[in-house]
């Protein structure tokens, strides 16, 4: 298994659990981006979860194509 199908699961499980618990979807997502961004810093560095994180915003803007980069 990938690592982005293995995280993909992940988040679809924790979405599940907070259905479940009555947290609303977005709410979940947020607090897993919280989540996984403290541990990337933890476990990476600050400068790589920085990075990471301004990668991934210039990607919803449109301006980075990731399909070619990575498989969701």
């Amino acid at each position: 298994m990938s690592k982005y199908a293995l995280a993909k699961q992940c988040l679809a499980d924790a979405v599940a659990a907070g259905k479940a618990s009555n947290a609303s979807e977005d709410e979940v997502v947020e607090a897993v981006i919280v989540l996984a961004v403290a541990q990337l810093a933890k476990c990476a560095g600050a400068r790589r979860a920085a990075d990471a994180l301004r990668y991934e915003l210039q990607n919803i803007g449109g301006d980075v194509d990731t399909v070619f980069l990575r498989s969701r």
